[in-house]
C-alpha cells in the first residue's frame, strides 16, 4: 500500500516505520549501516508480532525516537531485492554503465517505475520485490561497485543520515508513500544472476547473509543448483561441453515459441534484434574450453565456432522455415518447450538450402550493393520532417494534455487538402480513420472549432469514425476492421491515415507491459498499415515517470513518437519530438491554445491548438548555443552537484543557474533560464534538496544523462 497523505517533512520516527511496515517492510532500528539489535536472526523471514513493533516504535517504545532505521531484504519484507549502484566511488562509472546496458538491453533505456533513494553518500539503491523460489536470493558484492541484498540482508532507509552528514533520501515521485514497490520483470533477475556469476559469484568479496548474520560466499548459495544432466559446467555453472546441442536447441525454441506469439513473419531487423537477445542468454550460459586471459569471451567463443556468428547462421536457417516446419511445429496442440525434440532440423535446412538454389525453388533473397542501396528512394513524409508515411508511430502524452486535439488537427489537415501542418509541409493528402470509443459526444463541437477556427470547409471530406469498441488482440475484430478500411477506401480513395485513440481503449484485458501483448499490437497495426500503405497513428499515455507507458515494443517499433506536454488547464504547452526515425529530433514545439466559442443558438465551446513561433526550441537560429557548450553546461552542473555547492534556481542567489551561465559562457540571460526551464521539463537535470538542516535545494543532473 502507499499514503499519499504522508508528509515526511513534518513525520516523526515513528510515523516513518508504522510507513514501512504498512508497506510490508521488515523495519528495525540501525547504527553503523548494521541493525541495531543483540540478534536478528529470528526476524529475517516474516514481519514481527505487532507487539514487538509497538516495543520499538510504540509510543514509549525503544526507538520511538530514533531515525536511524533499515529493512531487513529477503523474506522477512515481502521478498525485498536492494540493488545498490555505488556511482560515488572511484570506479563507479562501472556500475552506472551497467545499470544504462540493462535498461538499454532490455526496457528502451527507460526507468522502472520503483522505490529508488539516495544514500547519504551518493549511491543509488532500486528496490523491488521477487518471485517466492528464485534460487539467486541472495547478497552479493561484485567487483563493479554493484551490490545485491536478498535474503537476510539489510538496506538503511530515509531519514536515516549518514557518516557524511547528509541523509539518505528517496527521489522525488519514487518514494513508498508515492509509488508502490515493483516486481522485479524476469530479465531483471537474469541479468542479476548473471552480475553474481560474472563479477561476484565465487569471490572474496561475494557475501551472502546466512541465518545467523554470519557471510558465506555468494557461489556457495548457487552451486546447488548446478544441472546433472551429464553435461559439463565450469566452477561458475557455466556450460563447457554440449555447447552447440545447447545453441540448436535453444534457437529452434526460441523461434517457434516466436511464431507462437504472432505468426506474421518479423523483419529482418526484428529477428536481429530477437537473435540478439536470445544470443546474450546462450552466452550467460556457457564458457569458452580456451583460457586466454588477454581475450574477450566472445572472441573465444569464435574461435571454438560456438559464438555469435554460429547462433546467427543457426537462427536465419530457423527464420527461413517460419512459414513450413516452424509454422507446423507451432500449430501443434499442447506443445511445449522441449528443445531436446527438434534435433532433426538442421536437415531442414539442408533441404531449404538446396531447394532455394534449385531452378523453380524458393531462390535467392535479394543483396544489394552500394551503388543499389545509395540509389534507393529517400524517406517519404506524410508530414516532412516529422510523420514517416507508411509508417507506425505515437503521440503521448498524460490525461488533459490535449494529444486528441493535436491527432484531430492533423486528421483534418490531411483530409482537406492542407499544404502544410504546423508550418511543415504535409506531402500526402486523402482519407482517414479515425477509431475511438470515448469522448463522442463532443467531437462535433472539436470538429466544428476547427473548421471556424481554420476557415476550412469540412463537410464532404474523407474524414471517417469508428465508434465501436475493437480488440486489437483479437484476430476476429482484426480481420474485420481490415474489411471496414478497405469498403471506407473503396468509397472514398486512398487511406492516408489511421488513428487508433486510444491505445488502451483497443487492448481489453492486455498486459501493456508484457512483450507478448504488445507484440500482437504492434502485428496489428503494421497489418493495416501494409494493407493500405497507411500510416498508423496511436494515442497512448504516459507512465507514472513521465515516460510511455507500457512495453518497450511499442517505442520500439515506432518511427515517430511525439510527446505532448501541457499542465492541466494551461493555455499552452509544446510537443516534443521524443524520436523521429528518419530525421533529426529532440527538438521541442511550443504551441498555443485558444477557446473557440462556436457559432449558433445554444452556446458551445471548444478548444483549438497553434504552434506559437515557426522554429522549434532547441532547432537553430533560437540563440542556443551548440551541443559542446551544452555538454560543458551540463559537466559543470554535475560537478557543482558534486562539490556540495549545486547551482540553484533563485536568480538574487550567488548560486543562480542563470547568472553562472552568463558568467561562464557568452550566454544572453533568456536563453541560460531557457536552457534550464527545458532541461528541467525534459527530465535531464532536477532541482532537489541537498542540505536537510537548511532545506537549501540546487540542481542535480539527473543519473542517466
Amino acid at each position: 500500500m502507499m499514503d499519499a497523505g504522508f508528509d515526511p517533512e513534518f513525520a516523526a520516527a515513528s510515523d516513518w516505520a508504522r510507513l514501512y511496515r504498512a508497506n510490508g517492510v521488515q523495519i528495525v532500528p540501525c547504527k553503523n549501516k548494521m541493525p541495531r539489535l543483540k540478534s536478528w536472526k529470528e526476524y529475517q523471514n516474516a514481519l514481527v508480532p505487532d507487539a514487538q513493533f509497538e516495543a520499538w516504535y510504540g509510543h514509549d517504545g525503544e526507538f520511538a525516537q530514533s531515525y536511524d532505521m533499515g529493512a531487513l531484504t529477503g523474506t522477512a519484507s515481502g521478498h525485498l531485492l536492494m540493488i545498490d549502484l555505488d556511482i560515488y566511488k572511484a570506479g563507479g562509472y562501472a556500475a552506472a554503465a551497467w545499470w544504462q546496458r540493462v535498461l538499454a538491453v532490455h526496457n528502451n533505456g527507460m526507468a522502472l517505475e520503483t522505490w529508488e533513494q539516495l544514500t547519504g553518500g551518493g549511491g543509488l539503491q532500486m528496490f523491488f520485490t521477487y518471485p517466492p523460489g528464485w534460487k539467486f536470493a541472495v547478497n552479493a558484492k561484485t567487483d563493479i561497485n554493484v551490490d545485491i541484498r536478498c535474503q537476510g540482508g539489510f538496506a538503511v532507509l530515509p531519514p536515516t543520515m549518514h557518516a557524511s552528514g547528509k541523509a539518505y533520501t528517496w527521489i522525488d515521485g519514487r518514494a513508498p508513500w508515492e509509488i508502490p514497490i515493483a516486481l522485479a520483470p524476469d530479465w531483471l533477475l537474469e541479468e542479476v544472476e548473471k552480475l553474481i556469476r560474472e563479477h561476484g559469484g565465487g569471490q572474496a568479496n561475494s557475501t551472502q547473509m546466512g541465518a545467523n548474520g554470519t557471510q558465506t560466499g555468494a557461489h556457495d548459495a548457487y552451486a546447488s543448483h548446478m544441472r546433472t544432466d551429464g553435461a559439463q559446467f565450469d566452477d561458475f555453472g557455466h556450460q563447457t561441453d554440449g555447447r552447440e546441442t545447447k545453441m540448436r536447441d535453444l534457437v529452434w525454441g526460441a523461434v517457434v515459441d516466436w511464431h507462437r506469439e504472432c505468426p506474421i513473419k518479423p523483419s529482418e531487423r526484428e529477428s536481429r534484434d530477437k537473435a540478439s537477445v536470445k544470443y546474450d542468454i546462450y552466452a550467460d550460459q556457457v564458457s569458452p574450453r580456451i583460457i586466454d586471459p588477454s581475450r574477450t569471451k566472445t572472441e573465444l567463443l569464435e574461435e571454438e565456432d560456438r559464438g555469435p556468428a554460429e547462433f546467427w547462421r543457426k537462427w536465419s536457417r530457423a527464420m527461413e522455415l517460419w512459414d513450413t516446419k516452424v509454422a507446423e511445429e507451432a500449430r501443434k496442440p499442447g506443445a511445449k518447450k522441449d528443445y531436446k525434440s527438434y534435433t532433426d532440423y538442421t536437415d531442414e535446412f539442408a533441404k531449404a538450402e538446396e531447394q532455394a538454389k534449385a531452378p523453380g525453388g524458393a531462390g535467392l533473397y535479394e543483396v544489394l550493393s552500394v551503388d543499389d542501396i545509395l540509389g534507393m528512394a529517400d524517406p517519404t513524409w506524410l508530414v516532412d520532417k516529422l510523420v514517416v508515411e507508411q509508417a507506425l508511430g505515437f503521440i503521448y502524452g498524460p490525461p488533459g494534455c490535449l494529444k486528441t486535439f493535436i491527432a484531430l488537427d492533423m486528421a483534418l489537415s490531411f483530409t482537406t487538402g492542407q499544404p502544410t501542418w504546423w508550418n511543415r509541409s504535409v506531402q500526402r493528402q486523402g482519407t482517414v480513420v479515425y477509431i475511438s470509443s470515448e469522448g463522442q459526444a463532443d467531437l462535433k463541437f472539436r470538429l466544428q472549432a476547427w473548421e471556424q477556427h481554420r476557415k476550412v470547409k469540412i463537410s464532404g471530406t474523407p474524414f471517417r469514425l469508428i465508434r465501436q469498441s475493437i480488440n486489437f488482440m483479437d484476430p476476429a475484430d482484426v480481420g474485420k476492421l481490415l474489411a471496414t478500411v478497405d469498403a471506407v477506401a473503396a468509397e472514398t480513395g486512398p487511406i492516408a491515415a489511421v488513428f487508433v485513440d486510444t491505445v488502451s481503449r483497443v487492448l481489453p484485458g492486455a498486459e501493456e507491459n508484457l512483450q507478448k501483448d504488445m507484440s500482437l499490437f504492434v502485428a496489428a497495426c503494421d497489418a493495416v498499415r501494409q494493407r493500405f500503405l497507411a500510416t498508423v497513428f496511436g494515442l497512448h499515455h504516459t507512465s507514472r515517470n513521465g515516460n510511455m507507458r507500457g512495453s518497450t515494443v511499442m517505442p520500439g517499433a515506432g518511427d515517430f513518437i511525439i510527446e505532448v506536454r501541457r499542465e492541466p488547464g494551461a493555455m499552452s504547452g509544446s510537443i516534443y519530438a521524443f524520436k523521429i526515425k528518419a530525421a533529426e529530433d529532440g527538438w521541442e514545439q511550443p504551441f498555443a491554445v485558444t477557446e473557440v466559442v462556436l457559432n449558433g443558438i445554444v452556446r458551445h465551446t471548444s478548444l483549438m491548438i497553434d504552434p506559437v513561433d515557426e522554429a522549434p526550441k532547441n532547432a537553430p537560429g533560437r540563440g542556443w548555443p551548440d551541443a559542446a557548450v551544452c555538454r560543458e553546461i551540463l559537466s559543470a552542473i554535475d560537478d557543482q552537484w558534486k562539490k556540495g555547492d549545486p547551482w540553484c534556481f533563485a536568480t538574487n542567489s550567488s548560486r543562480s543557474g542563470v547568472t553562472n551561465i552568463v558568467k561562464k559562457w557568452p550566454i544572453k540571460r533568456d536563453i541560460a533560464k531557457d536552457i534550464l526551464a527545458t532541461w528541467t521539463a525534459q527530465g535531464m537535470i532536477e532541482e532537489v534538496e541537498y542540505n536537510a538542516k537548511t532545506h537549501a535545494k540546487g540542481y542535480r543532473k539527473v543519473f542517466g544523462f
